[in-house]
């Protein structure tokens, strides 16, 4: 078991209608086997009973801090926390998601043992009701160290392994995010936005087989609604991506991450066509925004084939002609609607 002398890891955990999960997220985290802990929980605005529970936290558990903000949303808590943050190293949890008992002394010892400042590890899919439904991880551990020749390479490799999408699931060295902010602005992949400043400052990445998070999945939410924004979001994100891995990488890097932007843009197409309420015209405009956007483009024609998307889905994007997509979206709403 890790002491107080160990490094302090600061936790921050945006809070806003997750009353019914907190508890045994707060539990998870003050539970660790690594006790030098700091627990910053930042009500965002909550209208249910959260602003109170967090507060009995705090008095039940020197470790625990409690920010009361306006709603700003998961972006804006993050950055009310991290300005809040003590430690030598951060965390973030989501209030309906749970930690491994031994999540941070796994992570800090990878990291006091390698020198790596961002260590990540895997997680596991629960629904709302805390049945398993799936394992994310990578096959074996993995070293991106900044000094090798392939540093870029398996960082794509990781992006495609869906390991820099989001904040959470990471031990960051606070070095990593001094300066840095969640751009509020942005209401989808501003997490892996966030991720890509932090690899700007090349830290060297160590990547773990654990599963040691604990998502849980949830059937509403922001991650599954179309908006417009989203749409710009997603065109925004890849853009960040070319400019990361730009002139970096190997034929085999420039796959994986080709295939990363496939699969992002073509996840977020069936929302579009969902969104039953907005012209067709509309909404073929939009999907032809994200998969004709010249930087996106190039990513497509080469990653379409090994992309997780059904074949009519990759014929649709590698084409991405107006009337077909007109059409096969008229026919999705006669199906559908």
């Amino acid at each position: 078991m890790a002491t107080g002398s160990e490094p302090l890891v600061s936790i921050v955990v945006p809070v806003y209608k997750a009353e019914h999960f907190l508890g045994t997220c707060v539990k998870s985290v003050l539970k660790q086997s690594y006790c030098n802990l700091q627990l910053i929980l930042v009500d965002d605005g909550s209208p249910d009973d959260c602003p109170r529970l967090c507060d009995e936290w705090a008095g039940k558990d020197t470790r625990v801090t409690v920010l009361h903000i306006p709603n700003s949303g998961a972006s804006g808590a993050r950055n009310a926390g991290m300005a809040q943050a003590a430690g030598d190293y951060l965390m973030f949890v989501d209030s309906d998601d749970e930690l491994h008992p031994e999540a941070v002394e796994k992570s800090v010892s990878v990291a006091s043992r390698t020198g790596c400042e961002l260590v990540i590890f895997g997680k596991r899919y629960i629904d709302e009701q805390g049945n398993n439904l799936r394992i994310a991880v990578i096959d074996q551990d993995m070293l991106c160290d900044k000094s090798g020749s392939d540093y870029y390479d398996r960082l794509a490799s990781l992006l495609r392994d869906d390991y820099l999408s989001s904040p959470w699931g990471k031990l960051i060295a606070r070095r990593l995010v001094d300066g840095l902010a969640f751009d509020t602005g942005m209401v989808y992949e501003e997490d892996l936005a966030f991720n890509i400043q932090i690899l700007r400052r090349k830290p060297s990445v160590y990547a773990m087989h654990d599963s040691l998070y604990c998502y849980r999945h949830m059937d509403s939410g922001m991650a599954t609604v179309y908006s417009e924004r989203k749409v710009r979001n997603v065109v925004a994100a890849n853009r960040l991506k070319d400019a990361l891995f730009a002139g970096k990488l190997s034929k085999k890097g420039l796959e994986d991450l080709s295939v990363h932007i496939t699969q992002d843009i073509g996840w977020i197409v069936p929302q579009v066509t969902d969104a039953f309420d907005v012209p067709i015209d509309k909404r073929v405009h939009d999907i032809m925004t994200m998969v004709g956007d010249e930087t996106c483009r190039r990513y497509v024609a080469r990653g379409a084939r090994g992309a997780l998307l059904s074949k009519t889905m990759k014929v649709l994007m590698m084409l991405n002609n107006r009337w077909l997509w007109r059409k096969y979206t008229e026919i999705h709403d006669r199906r559908n609607r």
